[in-house]
């Protein structure tokens, strides 16, 4: 799993570029040969541009020869011109369908994937996610094969970052239900550039955005809004995540990238038991 793989765009000179850094994430996923890659939203700077597709076709070349499906997620800046710059998108993940909210089993697994741009959707359009979202939840409890559920949203509703808010809009629409949820096992999504680790109610919210945008820096401890359990430092190292399900639960391991680094080095890991149902 990686998010925000986005190259710094031309209107933020200010900020790194990490075009050596975002390669070897790609590189070392592809070594790695998941049986499926989930993305967090942010392929690209700007989603209405070819150019912009273009090179994320370049990036995403070792991961097609290796033949790993993709399960993508929208972000912000895949359409960041409106909803018709989406038309890149879709045509690189045919398998979609155009659904811009999904779901998917995968193993003892079921991922629920949402579309977090609330700034691109009708208040209509805005429900009819969330009513889908929480009759899918419903269905899931339900479902004797899955043992744990992973929701996918590209927009944070904790975050300590200096850069990007956490999200009202899916702290208010989802977060309640997946708390609610009695296999939801935690919330990943990207938007923040870092790595961050919260827990409410028995749930864990991961944030992983290292894919290879310009890395924000994180609110140190003592000016934390939410309390993060990964000890790191403000800016963190680019990374992906590798999800492992077992009989008893399931391993996500953090792979972490120093900045100027060629080698990939062990950054977190989590474990989460499956829920006890009885």
């Amino acid at each position: 799993m990686v998010g925000d793989l986005q190259r710094t765009g031309v209107v933020e000179f200010w900020r790194e570029q990490n075009d050596a850094e975002r390669a070897r994430i790609v590189e070392a996923i592809a070594r790695e040969a998941p049986a499926l890659l989930i993305t967090l939203g942010d392929h690209v700077f700007d989603g209405g541009s070819a150019r912009d597709w273009a090179r994320f076709d370049a990036l995403f070349a070792p991961v097609r020869e290796a033949r790993i499906p993709v399960l993508p997620i929208v972000g912000n800046h895949d359409c960041w011109r409106g909803l018709g710059s989406l038309r890149h998108y879709f045509a690189r993940f045919p398998h979609l369908g155009g659904a811009h909210w999904y779901a998917r089993k995968v193993g003892p697994l079921g991922l629920v994937a949402l579309d977090s741009n609330r700034f691109w959707m009708s208040p209509q359009r805005w429900f009819e996610q969330r009513q889908w979202f929480e009759e899918k939840l419903a269905q899931l409890d339900a479902d004797e094969q899955v043992r744990g559920v992973l929701v996918l949203v590209h927009h944070p509703p904790y975050t300590n970052s200096r850069v990007s808010a956490p999200s009202i809009a899916v702290e208010g629409s989802f977060v309640s239900a997946f708390l609610r949820a009695r296999k939801t096992l935690t919330m990943l999504s990207g938007h923040a550039h870092a790595y961050e680790h919260f827990a409410r109610e028995g749930r864990h919210f991961l944030v992983s955005g290292g894919g290879g945008g310009p890395r924000h820096a994180l609110l140190p401890p003592y000016e934390q809004i939410f309390a993060d359990l990964f000890d790191g430092p403000s800016l963190r190292d680019f990374h992906f995540l590798l999800l492992e399900p077992g009989d008893e639960g399931l391993l996500i391991r953090a792979r972490g990238l120093a900045k100027g680094a060629e080698a990939i080095r062990p950054l977190d890991e989590l474990w989460l038991p499956w829920r006890n149902l009885g």
